[in-house]
Order: C-alpha cells, then structure tokens, then sequence
C-alpha cells in the first residue's frame, strides 16, 4: 500500500510538472513583443518582481528550477524556461527571435557576454540590457552587441548618497514604486507614424481626459535633449518620444493611441 502510493505520488507529480511546462510552451509561443529575463538571483529576482508588478509580459530563464519555482511562487506566476540562457535553445525556447528587449544579469561578467553575443545574433533588432560587475567589461559587453550596461554598484552608491542628502525625495520615490495598493511608474512612449496623435498638439491629443497621466517632458526627433514640462502647444509629431507618470493600467490605455493607424 504505501509503495503504490509513493509510486502514484511521484508519477503524478512528473506528469504534473511535464504538462504544466507544456502548457507554458505553448503560452510562450503566442508571445511577441516581450521581455527576456536572463537569471534570476539576487538582481533578477527584483527585475522580474517589477515586471510582474507593472503587468509586462516577459519570459525568465535559469538553470535552477528551484529558484524559478520559488519566485514564481512568491511573486505570482510567470511564464519561465529551465537552462542555460547562453544555449541557442534555449533562447528559442524563450521566443528570443520574436522579443523586444532582453536583460542579462547573471553574476559573471563572462557570462552575460556570452549571453550577449549569442541573443544578438539570433536576434539584430533586440534591445539587451546587461548588468556589468567590473568596469572594465562595459566595453567589451557594448561591443558584443549590447545598448546599454549598468553597475549595480554604482547604482547602489548614488542611492546611498540621496538617502543622506535629500531623503525626503528617496522616500517619496519609494512610497510611489513600492505602494501595493497603486503602482505609480515613469513611462515613455513614441509617437508612431499614423498613429491617432501623430500630428496634434498636446492639447488637441488630450491625454488626460483618457488617461489620468502626468506629460512630464518629451523630446522632439533627431533632438538630443528633453524639454521639461512640455506645454500644451507641443507638436506630437512622429518620433516624438514623451515621458509620462501615472498609474501602471493608466499608462497601459494610453499605448494605442500611439502605435500606427492598425491601433
């Protein structure tokens, strides 16, 4: 009797997990436009907390399964391949060819070049992202095919540094990102070529009467600087990228409107 069950138990707990991971599969095939997660220990562990908070859709890797259980668990459930981010196959698996941007975050610098090198070539339009631990691997990394690189060290230390001399803005930047009830986040979005506001003013788009959100600078196309507190006659003209706060699903309604004549 207990040998059957024990028998029955650990079949039903592989069948369990091979059609939950087919049921994944699948979900990850219908997606396009999403983000790569490539590790998710101590930095990746935040980055995919955030993306779940803020709705995007994303797919994490990692060789643990134990870790990606766990956080899935912990954060609410998200769509997840097991291996080695730097494996062809795996990226794949991921839907690497039919993403939009991609963040490597392993701990070895080595690591997420390679991660690097081997999403930049199955994919020449993605934009990737990689932590970067030495200074020095900053160039090679950009090099490989990466858009941007940052030290979390660095971050680190100018977070320190604001806590002591101008706290109270720290504060109000935390209560805003950590409130579980309403996440307030920054958002930019670019005006597309016949899209329903390319060509209005601010005023003419009037994007607070469909959104509650906050137009806090834009830049217009080919400028190099933004414009702080734009006003209400800016041109939204095509290529025109403008920086908005407001509520996560707020911010989300807006994304049609600036998409092409097809939203």
């Amino acid at each position: 009797f207990v040998i059957s069950n024990v028998t029955a138990l650990i079949v039903e707990g592989l069948l369990g997990d091979a059609f939950r991971r087919r049921r994944m599969a699948k979900k990850i095939e219908e997606l396009s436009g999403h983000i790569i997660v490539c590790g998710v220990g101590a930095t990746g562990y935040h980055i995919v907390e955030e993306l779940v908070r803020t709705k995007r859709p994303f797919v994490a890797i990692d060789r643990n399964s134990e870790q990606l259980a766990h956080a899935a668990q912990s954060l609410g459930d998200f769509l997840y391949v097991v291996g080695a981010a730097d494996d062809d196959d795996v990226l794949e698996a991921a839907g690497v060819k039919r993403a939009a941007a991609l963040v490597a975050c392993l701990t070895d610098d080595k690591d997420n070049l390679y991660i690097t090198l081997t999403a930049r070539r199955l994919n020449a339009k993605l934009r990737i992202v990689s932590k970067v631990v030495d200074d020095r691997a900053g160039p090679k990394l950009l090099s490989a095919g990466a858009d941007r690189v940052v030290n979390p060290t660095y971050i680190g230390g100018l977070r320190l540094v604001s806590e002591l001399v101008r706290p109270a803005v720290v504060t109000f930047l935390d209560a805003m990102i950590r409130d579980p009830g309403e996440a307030y986040r920054f958002e930019e979005l670019l005006v597309s070529a016949g899209s329903r506001v390319a060509g209005q003013t601010l005023a003419q788009a009037n994007l607070r009467a469909i959104s509650d959100v906050l137009v806090v600078a834009a830049r217009a196309p080919q400028a190099a600087q933004f414009l702080y507190n734009p006003k209400a006659d800016l041109l939204l003209a095509p290529g025109t990228v403008i920086v908005l706060l407001g509520r996560a699903q707020d911010l989300q309604a807006l994304h049609p409107l600036f998409q092409g004549a097809q939203a």
